[in-house]
C-alpha cells in the first residue's frame, strides 16, 4: 500500500492524504472504537504529518456515530476457496496486534518467511502493534512465539511494516517516526516455546542514522548483501541533498547488526523494489545488479545498473539509468517481480481499478483487478505485452513469482494464484484462489473505504509448499496448492 507521506508527489487522481484517512475511517466503521491517544508531538520539518491531525478531528466526529462490539477474526476454512488447502491460523489477537490509535480495530501488514538452518519454518508478520514471529513448521499448529513492539503505539503509522531477511537475519522497516530500522537476529526462533499473546521479544539491534526518519519499504539481495530502503524520509538538516521518497543503500555484509549507508537514489517517488543479479538475456547487462523500482505516483517501473553504488540524482544525467517506462491506465504503479529467468516481468498497480469504477469511460482503466506483463528481455525497452483481468473487482496488492505460478494478494477477494505458463504470450490465467475476507465481496470494488480490507501480503517461497498471507483483519493464513 503506499504510504501516508504528505511531502510525496500526487498521483493525478488522488492524494496522499486522502488514502491513509479513508483506511483510518474503514477501521473506524468497522470495529468499536478505542480512546484517543495524543500524536506524539515531534516535529521533522517538512516531514510532519499534517494528515495525522486530519484523522485525528475527522475521527473523533466518525467515532461518535459507532455502535457495536468491533469485528473480529474469522475463522477459516473460508468457503469461497478453489485449488487451494486451508491449514491453519492465527488470529490477530492471537499475534498479539492491539488496535490502531484513532481506529476501533488492529490491524496486519506486510509478510515474509524464513527457514532455520535445522529446517524450521517462520512466519514474519508486521502487525499494528509490531513485528510478530511464528513457527508454521507443522503449518497446522502455528505457534506464536513473541513480538517485538512498535516503539510509538501513539501513530496510524503502524499500520505500514515491510520485512525482508538475510544471512538469518530480519530487517523491517516502518512508516513510524524514528522507529529505524529493525534488526533480529533469527537463529533465537530455534529455542522458543509458544508464548502467549502478550509475549515480548527484544530487537537485537536497530539501524538509525544519517538522518533517517523513516521508510516505506525494504528489499534485500540476498546475492550481494545490499538493502535498499524505498519511500525514504530523512531530516534535511541532516542530509540536505538527499529527496524524500528516494532510496538509500544499505551494506549489511560487513556486520549485518551494523548496516552501513552506501548510497542513495533519488529524485523519484519510489515505492517498492526488487533488486537482482541479473542473468536474463540482455548481453548488455548480463551479470550486473539490477533494480526494478515501481516508481509509485511518477507512474513508471524504472529499471537501474546499481553495480557501482553511489549517491545519484535521477533528475541529472547519470549511468545507472537503463529505462523508465510508463503504461496505458497508470493510476500507482506499485509493485511487482520478476520471473525466474529475468525475461518477463509481473506487475501491479494500485489505483488503476479503483479509478477505472469512477472513470469508466476511460478505456485505459480496468474494471476489475489487473497485471501488467512486461517483455524486459531487452532492459532498455520493457514492453507491455498484455494484461491479465481478474474476475475479482479488488484491488491487487503485492504479487511474488515462484516457477510457473503467480502469487498475488488482493483487498477483499484473498489469495489468488495465477498460471503463468504462456507468460511469453501475453497470456495468464487464475488455476486457484482462497477468499480469506469472506465478509465483503469480491465485487466490492469502489469508493466505499473498506475496499483496503483482505491480505495485504503473501509469500510462497517455502520449500515445503506452505504458503502464508497476512489478512489485516483475519490474521495469519496458512495455505497450500492442492495436488
Amino acid at each position: 500500500m503506499r504510504n501516508p507521506t504528505v511531502t510525496s508527489r500526487f498521483s493525478a487522481r488522488a492524494s496522499s492524504i486522502t488514502r491513509p484517512l479513508m483506511l483510518g475511517l474503514a477501521l473506524s466503521a468497522l470495529a468499536m472504537p478505542a480512546p484517543l491517544a495524543a500524536h506524539d508531538g515531534k516535529s521533522h520539518g517538512k516531514n510532519d504529518d499534517p494528515y495525522e491531525k486530519l484523522a485525528n478531528d475527522s475521527l473523533q466526529i466518525k467515532r461518535g456515530r459507532n455502535t457495536g462490539k468491533g469485528m473480529p477474526s474469522i475463522l477459516g476454512p473460508f468457503p469461497d476457496t478453489v485449488g487451494l488447502e486451508f491449514l491453519g491460523q492465527l488470529t490477530n489477537a492471537e499475534l498479539g496486534a492491539s488496535k490502531l490509535v484513532f481506529t476501533g480495530a488492529s490491524f496486519l501488514s506486510d509478510i515474509w518467511g524464513w527457514t532455520s538452518p535445522s529446517g524450521h519454518e517462520y512466519a514474519i508478520v508486521g502487525t499494528s502493534s509490531g513485528v510478530s514471529f511464528v513457527r508454521i513448521t507443522d503449518p497446522t499448529n502455528p505457534e506464536f512465539l513473541g513480538r517485538v513492539p512498535t516503539p510509538n503505539t501513539d501513530t496510524l503509522r503502524n499500520f505500514w511494516w515491510d520485512i525482508k531477511t538475510y544471512n538469518n537475519h530480519a530487517y523491517w522497516t516502518t512508516e513510524v517516526n524514528d522507529a529505524g530500522v529493525g534488526i533480529f537476529e533469527l537463529t533465537q526462533l530455534d529455542g522458543l516455546p509458544a508464548a502467549p499473546a502478550d509475549t515480548i521479544l527484544a530487537a537485537t539491534a536497530v539501524y538509525s542514522a544519517n538522518g533517517y526518519i523513516r521508510a516505506h519499504n525494504i528489499s534485500i539481495n540476498e546475492a550481494t548483501g545490499f538493502a535498499y530502503l524505498t519511500g525514504v524520509s530523512k531530516d534535511p538538516s541532516v542530509d540536505p541533498n538527499f529527496i524524500d521518497d528516494g532510496i538509500v543503500i544499505l551494506n549489511l555484509k560487513g556486520d549485518p547488526l551494523a548496516p552501513v549507508e552506501v548510497g542513495q537514489i533519488y529524485g523519484r517517488d519510489t515505492h517498492d523494489a526488487q533488486i537482482v543479479n541479473y542473468t536474463g538475456p540482455d548481453l548488455d547487462h548480463q551479470n550486473k545488479e539490477i533494480a526494478v523500482v515501481f516508481n509509485g505516483s511518477d507512474l513508471t517501473v524504472g529499471i537501474y545498473d546499481v553495480t557501482n553504488k553511489g549517491f545519484i540524482d535521477l533528475n541529472q544525467p547519470n549511468a545507472i539509468t537503463i529505462s523508465e517506462t510508463t503504461y496505458a491506465g497508470a493510476s500507482f504503479t506499485h509493485q511487482g517481480w520478476l520471473t525466474e529467468d529475468h525475461q518477463y516481468l509481473l506487475g501491479g498497480d494500485e489505483e488503476d481499478e479503483l479509478f477505472g469504477i469512477s472513470d469508466p469511460r476511460n478505456p485505459d482503466l480496468p474494471d476489475t483487478a489487473r497485471t501488467y506483463i512486461w517483455d524486459v528481455r531487452d532492459l532498455d525497452n520493457p514492453e507491455v505485452i498484455g494484461t491479465f483481468d481478474s474476475s475479482a473487482a479488488s484491488i491487487d496488492h503485492n504479487l511474488f513469482v515462484k516457477g510457473d505460478k503467480v502469487y498475488q494478494a488482493h483487498y477483499t477477494a484473498g489469495v489468488r494464484v495465477l498460471d503463468a505458463t504462456n507468460v511469453a504470450s501475453g497470456v495468464l490465467a487464475e488455476v486457484a484462489h482462497m477468499d480469506t475476507e469472506p465478509r465483503l465481496p469480491n465485487n466490492h470494488m469502489n469508493h466505499n473505504i473498506n475496499i483496503f480490507v483482505g491480505p495485504w501480503g503473501v509469500f510462497p517461497f517455502f520449500a515445503s509448499g506452505t504458503i502464508i498471507a497476512s489478512d489485516g483483519l483475519n490474521g495469519l493464513i496458512l495455505m497450500r496448492l492442492s495436488p
